[in-house]
C-alpha cells in the first residue's frame, strides 16, 4: 500500500526543506541551528516551532521550550502507525546523539506553543528559550515566515551576514507579500469561506491550487473535500474559538456516520453530518469523487489530546 499518510498535497507544509542561509546560536557543544516558525490563521491558538541541533560532544537532551508568547509549550513527535499518523507528546524531551543531529521539523519532532493569545505574524520574531539537560539554557529567537511553503530564507539575528544576500532576502519576502496577506485575511464567521481559506493558506501554493468544495457543517463539525493536481481527499474539521482547525485527513471514511462517531462527534451530529456530506456531494462530478476517494488511510492532524488549532502546521500538523 502506498504510504498516504503523507499525500504530498494536503501535507506539503508539514515537509518543507530547510533552508540554505540560517541564522545561529552556540551553547557549549551545541549549534542551534535557524529556529523558525510560521505565521499563524485567525483563530488559531497553536504555533510551532522548528531548529536544528548540531551536537559536537556528549549526548545531551532538548528538554523544553519556554516562550512569553505562549501559556505553555510541548515537545511532539509525529509517527505512523497501521496507516495512521499521530503526534504525541514526548514529555521526556528529545535526545540529542552524541556526535550527532536532532532536527525539529514539519512532520517529525517539533515544537507546539500552546495557547498563545496574538498569534504569530509573518515577519516577526518570536523570543523563546531553549533548555537542554547537561548544556543549561540558551535563548534564540524564532522567525516567523509565511503560514505555509518554505521556512523563512534569512534571519540576520547578529548582523553578520552578508548584507546583499539580506537584501535578496527581503525582496523574496516582498515578492510574497500580497499572497500571505490574502492567506492571513480576518475570519470572516462563514464557515464556507473560512474553511476553504484556512485550507489554501495551510497547503496552497502557487504552483498547485487547491480547490476545496463541498465544505458541509453540522454544529461544531464540518467535512471539506478538497482537491489538488491529482490528489484529493476529505478534512474534518472542528470549530475552535473563532478558527476552524483540522483533525483528521482521510478519504470516504469521512462520510460515514460510524467513523464520525468514533472521532468524537456525537451520533446524532456524526449521522446528521454524513447525511449532508453524501446529498452535497450527490451531484458532484465523478473524477472529482474519485479524488476524494482516493485517499489511503488516515492522517490525524490533532491527535485528540490537544487544541492544536489550524496552524500548520500543524500549520502547522499538518502546517
Amino acid at each position: 500500500m502506498k504510504k498516504s499518510l503523507i499525500r504530498a498535497a494536503l501535507m506539503a507544509a508539514l515537509f518543507a526543506a530547510a533552508p540554505a542561509l540560517a541564522h545561529e546560536y552556540k551553547l557549549g557543544q551545541l549549534e542551534i541551528d535557524h529556529p523558525y516558525s510560521r505565521a499563524m490563521l485567525p483563530g488559531a491558538v497553536v504555533g510551532g516551532g522548528y531548529l536544528k541541533i548540531v551536537n559536537h560532544g556528549a549526548a545531551d537532551r532538548l528538554l523544553r521550550v519556554t516562550t512569553p508568547r505562549a501559556e505553555s509549550s510541548q515537545l511532539h513527535e509525529m509517527q505512523m502507525g497501521d496507516d495512521v499518523m499521530t503526534m504525541q507528546e514526548m514529555s521526556d524531551g528529545a535526545e540529542i546523539p552524541a556526535h550527532g543531529v536532532l532536527e525539529l521539523k514539519p512532520g517529525a519532532f517539533h515544537v507546539m506553543f500552546m495557547n498563545v493569545a496574538q498569534p504569530f505574524k509573518e515577519g516577526e520574531r518570536v523570543k523563546a528559550t531553549l533548555y537542554f539537560e547537561k548544556a543549561g539554557a540558551v535563548d534564540v529567537d524564532f522567525v516567523v515566515g509565511a503560514p505555509a511553503g518554505d521556512p523563512p530564507a534569512h534571519a540576520d539575528h547578529d548582523g553578520g551576514h552578508d548584507h546583499m544576500a539580506h537584501q535578496h532576502a527581503q525582496a523574496d519576502a516582498n515578492a510574497h507579500h500580497d499572497h500571505s496577506a490574502h492567506q492571513m485575511q480576518a475570519a470572516s464567521g462563514d464557515p464556507a469561506q473560512d474553511i476553504p481559506a484556512i485550507m489554501k493558506a495551510m497547503f496552497e501554493t502557487p504552483d498547485t491550487p487547491l480547490s476545496v468544495e463541498p465544505v458541509v457543517v453540522e454544529g461544531d463539525w464540518a467535512v471539506a473535500g478538497w482537491a489538488q493536481q491529482d490528489r484529493g481527499g476529505r478534512a474534518l474539521l472542528k470549530k475552535k474559538g473563532d478558527g476552524w482547525a483540522i483533525q483528521i485527513c482521510s478519504g470516504d471514511s469521512l462520510k460515514q456516520a460510524d467513523a464520525l462517531e468514533k472521532a468524537g462527534i456525537s451520533k446524532p451530529d456524526a449521522e446528521a453530518l454524513a447525511a449532508k456530506v453524501i446529498d452535497a456531494e450527490k451531484n458532484f462530478d465523478v473524477a472529482k469523487l474519485a479524488l476524494f476517494a482516493s485517499f489511503e488511510g488516515t492522517v490525524v492532524v490533532d491527535g485528540g489530546e490537544h487544541d492544536h488549532g489550524a496552524t500548520g502546521g500543524h500549520q502547522d500538523h499538518a502546517q
